[in-house]
């Protein structure tokens, strides 16, 4: 099935995009233009959850590969030359571990299907920082991370937070700026959202990151059939959505994200 949808895929956006040189890749679900690669697997499950008729998810197809396509296309004015001219633009970004079109970025560790990355922001999207970027300016990895965390809080430094009262509270950010659940990579931010929900930021919640720009936590303490109700809702989400992230939730400490 996910064969055939690839070349569903490849024959929308064959003759949506032709001077592209779209081809199948020599994997199973992925297609390539000969300098990227792009999985299908998020879009597949995105249509077999989709109530939309084929020629409208067609639409959603391109839109897709349009937004991919600028944001390749717009990597060079994206990725300054110069250190002094990158350093405002550095960010932390959360990245599915399915996608297979991020190149040469650096990635890391985060959950069993999400890497953390780091990209240089822009009016148009965002763009995957390198090795060869960070040898060019002659910084390390550890020193450029910590400066894209320092950033994202920098650049909303009052932060929205919608907090949910009651005998179970909930914690939501949802921005909008792209970096929503790449906030959760930042200890002071996990540190707010721990006291919101326990009054103690030394103690311990759940959190899910089903998408790009979606965060949610509760505490520990909720009852189990809502937590279940939240874990199956994060798992949703993150098959539904756009630039989805992890199915899982974690528990996460002001020190240490661990899945639960």
């Amino acid at each position: 099935m996910l064969e055939a949808f690839t070349n569903r895929v490849l024959s929308v956006i064959q003759r949506e995009f032709p001077t592209r040189g779209f081809r199948l890749g020599e994997e199973l679900g992925v297609i390539t233009d000969g300098s990227a690669k792009f999985g299908m697997s998020n879009l597949w499950a995105q249509f077999q959850q989709s109530p939309m008729p084929d020629e409208e998810f067609d639409q959603v197809i391109i839109e897709k590969f349009a937004g991919a396509l600028k944001l390749i296309d717009g990597a060079a004015e994206a990725i300054p030359q110069a250190w002094e001219d990158v350093k405002p633009r550095l960010r932390v970004q959360l990245v599915s571990a399915k996608v297979t079109d991020v190149g040469r970025a650096i990635t890391f560790p985060f959950a069993d299907d999400v890497h953390s990355s780091l990209v240089s922001d822009c009016d148009t999207g965002y763009a995957y920082i390198s090795n060869e970027d960070l040898e060019r300016w002659g910084q390390s990895a550890v020193d450029a991370i910590e400066l894209g965390k320092l950033n994202i809080v920098t650049s909303s430094p009052t932060l929205p937070m919608t907090v949910m009262p009651g005998p179970a509270p909930l914690v939501a950010i949802q921005t909008g700026d792209g970096y929503d659940a790449a906030r959760i990579l930042i200890p002071e931010i996990r540190a707010r959202i721990i006291s919101e929900l326990t009054g103690d930021e030394d103690g311990e919640v759940y959190v899910g990151v089903p998408n790009r720009d979606f965060l949610i936590a509760w505490p520990m303490t909720v009852d189990e059939d809502l937590h279940q109700q939240l874990s199956q809702t994060v798992a949703l989400d993150a098959r539904r959505q756009s630039h989805p992230l992890s199915e899982h939730v974690l528990r996460v400490t002001k020190d240490k994200i661990q899945l639960a």
